[in-house]
């Protein structure tokens, strides 16, 4: 059973209407710099996670927006320039944003990432635009509240796509390494992507393009959005609960559950703990969700 939200319709479509504009304009910042060179950082001492300047400006530029528009709403974004402190109380409304999804991908000049922006109100994902670079134009942006369609900017609704197990998916690097199907399934996972970008990912399995999507421990910002869009475009959300293990090995089974709200006790609190929140989420249409809810499994490994 979802958790019902009680916001006021105008200022819901109000929300979703700024997030779609919001998303397109980064999208914009993002084309105008793709294929030029950039400065790149590293936010970790093993030079992973980068970042460039290009990141950080569209998050200013977001954090502007918001803030002139929606005074009272605080932000949660994976730049910590400009976001909220760690300590600072979360009011009704978080804004989560991922200003530039797929940053390697971006830096070498491969065309697969995205702009998320994701509305969190009292914990429950309500508001989702995610821009993609698209051929032939200025990219696409798909956005939805929840409850309302998932659409297309400019051009209409858009949904899941049905069972079939032969259908593009987008799968975490390592995934068959930790995880295996039940021997009885009867079908397979379907055809595997590694994209570089979770929100490019869940953006196209609103679309339809990908089958569904599991992502490992992402954070809040790579997934705010697209939980929304996958929902309101007709599919599922589910997290992973994992089981005690026995006998020295880690867990073979995990509990599935439908993902509303992603955090408790919202008025206790505070950004740091949006911040801090990772968990492994299927999403795709209500026939694939189930059908690896059903059947998925960890894959047992001996402790060291």
């Amino acid at each position: 059973m979802g958790v019902s939200v009680n916001i006021p319709d105008d200022l819901h479509a109000e929300i979703e209407g700024h997030a779609a504009e919001l998303a397109q304009s980064a999208g914009e910042i993002l084309s105008r710099h793709f294929g030029r060179p950039l400065r790149v950082d590293y936010k970790d001492e093993a030079m992973l996670d980068p970042v460039t300047g290009v990141d950080r400006e569209v998050q200013r530029f977001l954090i502007g927006e918001i803030g002139r528009r929606f005074p009272g709403h605080a932000v949660l974004g994976e730049e910590d320039e400009g976001a909220a402190c760690e300590d600072t109380p979360l009011p009704d409304f978080v804004w989560a944003l991922d200003p530039l999804d797929g940053t390697r991908n971006f830096v070498a000049g491969l065309p697969v990432y995205a702009s998320s922006i994701g509305v969190l109100h009292r914990g429950v994902p309500v508001v989702g635009a995610v821009y993609v670079p698209w051929p032939g134009g200025d990219g696409e942006v798909v956005h939805a509240r929840s409850g309302g369609p998932a659409l297309l900017r400019g051009a209409g609704p858009v949904s899941v796509r049905g069972l079939d197990g032969r259908g593009i998916v987008g799968l975490p690097a390592g995934f068959f390494f930790s995880y295996r199907l039940r021997r009885s399934s009867g079908r397979g996972l379907g055809e595997p992507r590694v994209t570089g970008s979770i929100a490019h990912e869940l953006a196209m399995t609103a679309k339809g393009v990908f089958e569904y999507a599991l992502v490992s421990r992402p954070h809040l910002w790579d997934v705010a959005a697209g939980v929304v869009l996958v929902k309101a475009a007709g599919g599922d959300v589910m997290s992973a609960r994992r089981r005690g293990g026995v006998g020295g090995l880690l867990s073979a089974r995990i509990s599935w559950e439908p993902l509303d709200a992603v955090i408790d006790d919202w008025g206790s609190r505070s950004i740091g703990d949006l911040r801090r929140w990772r968990e492994t989420l299927i999403l795709g249409s209500p026939s694939s969700v189930g059908f690896l809810a059903e059947n998925l499994r960890t894959r047992r490994r001996r402790r060291r």
